[in-house]
């Protein structure tokens, strides 16, 4: 199933085309901005709750997924009402409830995401944002895979973690060890991956995260790095943990767009839930593709069972920190943002 709008037609018919020469059945699901925007214009709260038969009905024989880029322009979603957002959510999950139960493989084509509308509505300069996106594509996989490897390793042992930065963000968790495997995002979904239940990647690729002990935070995580949602950009979020549950949810502008569907959430979505490390040299954060920045941490809370988490909700969100430093048993991995592996 590949998923296309207006803008992306022509890369989803190529997509279609090379599915096609590997014997594949592929179909191209086309959501045009008109359409997207239609359900919040048209449909009532209860009804954007209610779960898309379409959506569960695809879900029962679809194999894999290609998801190229969304909306052309989220200008408008500055003026859809929040509650709405939190219904369509609400009306999403049980849709990736399925989806984990199918196991499903998925990618998400970051391209399609890039338009001058976008460019406009968070102030990024098209075309350099284009050439970023590119080249990260066109990127050093074979390298991100060793490093990604050796980060895995890291990973894997029951740990001590630290990450402090200057902007006030200084956290400490502990890693599960071998009962949880991290991922390693490097662009291939192959059998190493499909065999611990990795079915997830993106283009560009580049990132190795973890579901950590979920209630072993303490300390707080703020964001260096500004988050474009839903028309805006959140900037400076921060969460205080104590004994892995948020106990202070803030940020310098925006704190609305990063709550959206928390306060309906249900579940665990207070509770750390994720730790990353990204590994694509030609990501700059900033953009939509931050958690894939070379040495950028991510720190998620709320639902982690797509990669063995804990957490079960109808809520998820990540902040970034590009500057910070990280150790795991004292020895340091990122160092200021630089990664030493």
């Amino acid at each position: 199933m590949i998923q296309a709008g207006k803008h992306t037609v022509d890369l989803a018919t190529q997509v279609a085309l090379e599915a096609f020469k590997v014997g594949a059945d592929p179909a191209i699901l086309y959501e045009s901005d008109e359409y997207f925007y239609g359900q919040f214009k048209h449909l009532t709260e209860d009804q954007l709750r209610k779960t898309s038969a379409h959506c569960l009905g695809i879900a029962d024989y679809a194999q894999s997924y290609v998801w190229i880029g969304g909306v052309e322009n989220p200008a408008p979603m500055r003026r859809v009402p929040k509650n709405k957002w939190s219904a369509m959510f609400q009306g999403e999950e049980a849709h990736y409830r399925k989806n984990l139960e199918k196991k499903q493989k998925q990618v998400n084509v970051a391209l399609g995401a890039v338009t001058r509308a976008r460019a406009k509505t968070y102030g990024f300069t098209f075309a350099k944002w284009k050439r970023m996106v590119e080249e990260a594509i066109a990127t050093d996989y074979p390298s991100i895979r060793r490093t990604g490897g050796v980060l895995s390793g890291l990973f894997q042992r029951p740990a001590e973690v630290r990450v402090r930065a200057d902007n006030g963000t200084d956290l400490r968790f502990r890693l599960a060890g071998e009962s949880r495997t991290p991922f390693v995002d490097d662009g291939i979904i192959g059998d190493e991956d499909l065999a611990v239940g990795n079915t997830t990647t993106s283009l560009p690729a580049g990132a190795v995260y973890v579901a950590p002990v979920e209630d072993s935070a303490k300390g707080t995580v703020v964001s260096d790095v500004r988050i474009p949602q839903v028309g805006t950009l959140i900037e400076g979020l921060a969460w205080t943990f104590r004994d892995g549950r948020v106990v202070d949810f803030a940020a310098k502008r925006n704190l609305q767009n990063a709550q959206l569907n928390y306060a309906a959430g249900t579940g665990a979505k207070d509770m750390f839930g994720a730790f990353g490390i990204g590994l694509n040299r030609k990501i700059v954060p900033g953009y939509l593709d931050s958690f894939y920045a070379r040495g950028t941490v991510s720190i998620g809370i709320g639902d982690n069972q797509s990669f063995g988490g804990a957490n079960t909700s109808s809520y998820g969100f990540n902040a970034y920190n590009s500057h910070a430093t990280v150790t795991i048993d004292g020895k340091p991995i990122v160092e200021e943002g630089r990664l030493a592996a």
